[in-house]
């Protein structure tokens, strides 16, 4: 008996141990591939929006949420047919013509601090960086600035093709996801399913409304100060409000160097009125818009920004801000819930609303 005691023991702690290999095993190949983890949850997150785009047309056109789906991806896709025929042939002009400004800005900016006590020394700092040396820097730089958009597109056509397929039959990957779990934590598992995808919703939601409003305010912004290039700018400025925080500066800067060429008073009204669209956006359109149940505290937002950026790359600032409402769905339902015991809410506090399913 105690031979076969001791077999026992020793054959489910070799099946622990196997199933902790395995789990290890899964995590380093998650971090190895963690791009495409990346571009897996960017792919989730728009076929959240496809999926709430298909149920209402569906609902309301009465053609059911398959044909649903196939109208809200041809609404995308002929939108930004659409949009890239309109903006096109102005746009493409302007992005030229900030390609040629911007330098010009820069060389203004680095013969001023020429002229300046450290100036000297900022320059060493910086590499030894000549105005002269700026025009020939930016035919580089438009060249990487080309490759890089043609990656990205490549990127953006296979997530959205993800998408469609995540949003077509989400009931067939839930389950598949849902194997996966022990029986015993489905339950929880479900609950962070559906908590999240609710979130997300609202999330992306807002998110659209608050770029198409800053791409718009900044656009007529620039356009009745009088600098040129206003709708590349504008464009730039509403993509780039998907990054938090980090966005606003980095949306602010050509214009800025733009603006400079004409004069420095130019370059600070347009300050300013980055300035005033953004107070604008984080004190009455985003509360307005983004849900409650979606606010993060600055802070936290902020600190997410970095956190991600600095284990998952570049590319995980854009989806800092979803993926950091994942994670706290997590904590608040295995932690918050299940450990400590406390009542279902949401991040803000408030008592959680069962989830409404749509039928697939």
């Amino acid at each position: 008996m105690s031979q076969k005691a001791n077999s026992s023991e020793l054959a489910k702690f070799a099946k622990r141990a196997l199933v902790v290999a395995l789990i290890i095993t899964l995590g380093l190949a998650a971090w190895r591939l963690v791009d495409l983890v990346i571009l897996l949850f960017g792919s989730v997150l728009i076929s959240i929006g496809l999926r709430r785009a298909a149920l209402i047309i569906g609902k309301w056109a009465r053609v059911g949420t398959v044909v649903g789906l196939a109208v809200a991806v041809f609404i995308v896709i002929a939108a930004l047919a659409a949009a890239l025929t309109f903006f096109g042939n102005v746009a493409t002009g302007q992005f030229g013509e900030l390609v040629r400004q911007v330098p010009q800005g820069l060389a203004i900016v680095l013969a001023w601090l020429k002229q300046q006590p450290y100036g000297p020394y900022v320059l060493t700092q910086v590499r030894g960086i000549a105005p002269s040396d700026v025009t020939s820097a930016a035919g580089h730089m438009a060249a990487l600035i080309v490759q890089t958009i043609v990656t990205t597109a490549g990127y953006a056509i296979l997530v959205f093709l993800v998408a469609i397929y995540l949003a077509a039959q989400p009931a067939l990957y839930r389950r598949l996801v849902f194997r996966l779990v022990p029986p015993s934590y489905r339950a929880t598992a479900a609950q962070i399913y559906d908590r999240t995808g609710q979130i997300l919703l609202h999330w992306l939601l807002g998110q659209f409304v608050v770029m198409l409003t800053i791409g718009i305010l900044s656009g007529l912004g620039l356009w009745a100060l009088g600098i040129e290039a206003p709708i590349a700018l504008g464009l730039v400025g509403g993509l780039l409000t998907f990054i938090p925080y980090l966005g606003a500066i980095m949306a602010a800067v050509p214009a800025t160097l733009v603006a400079l060429t004409q004069s420095p008073l130019d370059a600070l009204w347009v300050v300013m009125m980055y300035a005033g669209v953004h107070f604008i956006e984080g004190n009455f359109i985003t509360p307005l818009v983004q849900a409650e149940a979606t606010s993060l505290p600055p802070v936290l937002s902020l600190l997410s920004t970095v956190a991600f950026s600095i284990l998952f790359g570049i590319s995980a600032v854009l989806l800092a801000t979803p993926l950091t409402l994942l994670l706290l769905v997590v904590i608040e339902v295995i932690y918050v819930e299940r450990i400590l015991g406390s009542a279902p809410q949401d991040i803000t506090g408030r008592a959680v609303l069962p989830v409404e399913h749509d039928s697939c």
